[in-house]
């Protein structure tokens, strides 16, 4: 063969692997920034996970880190995609688990570790700087010890509101007291006709807080008896409990301070109570106690655009055992749905934030979170349209208990108040029981929940948001 041609093959060659080589994923070039930007909120020191600041030290991870990417169990984003654009999107683009797959594909290639790094500045640190609170709380005084017989405890804490005058939450930041057993934590206000009544069913319990899986609600209220006496004492009591307490705000893994969005906020009179339902997992560090969080607000007189989150259920649900209106046999997959219109959801806000419906120009609906409990597989949101066509604002196609937070809308959905009747909220929920035990609706661990929260806004005409000279702009 010709020396020459011979050559050219192997110029050609060596050519084609280089540039094989320099196009292969490496961890240094193309896999840390990745991490840096999407997993550090979680996985560092100040985060809820073991951390991987150091990136020797995560490299050591690339397997388990490479399966969990794979299999979309990390970042923990459950929003399917092709539907809305969410705020603080933590997903991965197709091109980044691309790299991923190629990195895996090559046998986790290093390459080499930069010369200099500058110290990584986490976007959350950016964050809690930039948070100047106008209050600060502490949830209790008294350390918490963790059920440790059971891996999830569901615990809820009555915090005083000290404010002498009614105020607007414009933005909320939370600091846990033990991170490594406080998986999430939300945030409820009571009005002030229930706030003793919460507080009595608080002392009523055995050692501080009392459970509370389901919400603010005492879980023991789901029993016969206990809901029997309580209702004996206060007539219609529970269903009192139920709708004057409101989501206020919330804190999970890698979240920190935040601002509600601009000029909106959620309302908490004077002699009001906050409620905080933590959610504990003692499995990560058996025996340690929770001190208590902090929890910090900024707060306005007066809000352009009062809001709320706004909890879409059924509440016979709750009481299913009774009368079997949502039933999960063992074995069974079944879907629930319930759907509320905008003009049944501006009447409720307006209630909650003591606004008048005249007033009312429009609804804006900015985010959606569906909630279930162990035995989801999935949930959809959806905008339901007068000719019956929909719109899905939140789907999750693979429910994880674990991972549950707010999807809040890039560009929020505005409504003129005389759609209000023609439009409708819908959320539908898919349950399967891997039990051998039936699974009725309920306030219970065992129970189930179907709920869509919302955060949504009203916007006033413009003689009265005019009226409004205090905004949520610090």
């Amino acid at each position: 063969m010709n020396p020459v041609y011979l050559l050219t093959l192997l110029l050609i060659s060596i050519s084609n692997f280089s540039v094989a080589e320099k196009n292969t994923p490496n961890y240094y070039k193309d896999i840390r920034p990745i991490i840096e930007k999407k997993c550090l909120g979680c996985h560092s020191s100040k985060g809820i996970s073991f951390s991987f600041e150091d990136p020797e030290q995560a490299y050591l991870y690339h397997t388990a880190i490479n399966s969990a990417v794979q299999q979309k169990r990390m970042p923990p984003w459950l929003a399917e995609t092709g539907h809305q654009i969410y705020k603080d999107d933590i997903s991965l683009s197709q091109l980044q688990l691309k790299k991923f797959k190629q990195w895996a594909e090559a046998g986790y290639p290093k390459g080499e570790k930069p010369a200099k790094k500058a110290g990584i500045k986490l976007k959350q640190h950016n964050v809690i700087n930039s948070f100047k609170a106008d209050l600060s709380l502490k949830s209790s005084q008294q350390a918490y010890l963790p059920k440790q017989e059971q891996k999830d405890d569901y615990r809820c804490f009555i915090v005083d509101w000290p404010e002498s005058k009614d105020k607007f939450v414009t933005g909320f930041k939370a600091i846990p007291g033990n991170t490594k057993i406080v998986h999430h934590i939300v945030l409820f206000a009571t009005r002030p006709e229930v706030t003793n009544m919460f507080k009595e069913l608080e002392s009523e319990e055995e050692g501080i807080g009392y459970q509370c899986f389901g919400g603010a609600v005492p879980d023991r209220l789901g029993d016969d008896e206990t809901r029997r006496s309580f209702e004996i004492k206060y007539p219609g009591g529970v269903k009192k409990l139920s709708q004057n307490n409101y989501w206020l705000a919330h804190w999970a893994p890698g979240m920190d301070g935040y601002h509600f969005p601009k000029n909106t906020g959620v309302p908490v009179k004077k002699g009001s109570a906050l409620i905080l339902q933590v959610h504990y997992y003692s499995a990560f560090a058996p025996g340690k106690k929770d001190p208590g969080s902090q929890l910090s607000f900024t707060l306005a007189d007066s809000v352009k655009k009062p809001a709320i989150h706004y909890p879409l259920t059924k509440n016979y649900w709750f009481n299913s055992k009774k009368n079997q209106s949502m039933v999960i046999n063992p074995g069974q997959q079944k879907t629930y749905e319930v759907k509320a219109s905008l003009k049944g959801i501006a009447n409720y806000t307006a209630w909650i934030t003591e606004t008048q419906m005249e007033n009312v120009n429009a609804l804006e609906i900015h985010s959606a979170n569906v909630h279930m409990h162990a035995f989801g597989a999935s949930g959809r949101t959806s905008l339901v349209y007068g000719n019956d066509d929909t719109e899905t604002l939140l789907s999750i196609p693979r429910w994880d208990i674990d991972w549950q937070r707010d999807f809040t809308l890039a560009e929020p959905k505005r409504f003129d108040k005389n759609r209000f009747k023609q439009i409708q909220l819908s959320v539908d929920c898919t349950f399967k029981n891997h039990s051998d035990e039936i699974v009725y609706g309920g306030y219970g661990s065992d129970d189930e929940m179907c709920f869509n929260f919302s955060y949504v806004a009203l916007e006033l005409t413009t003689e009265n948001a005019n009226k409004q000279v205090k905004s949520t702009e610090k």
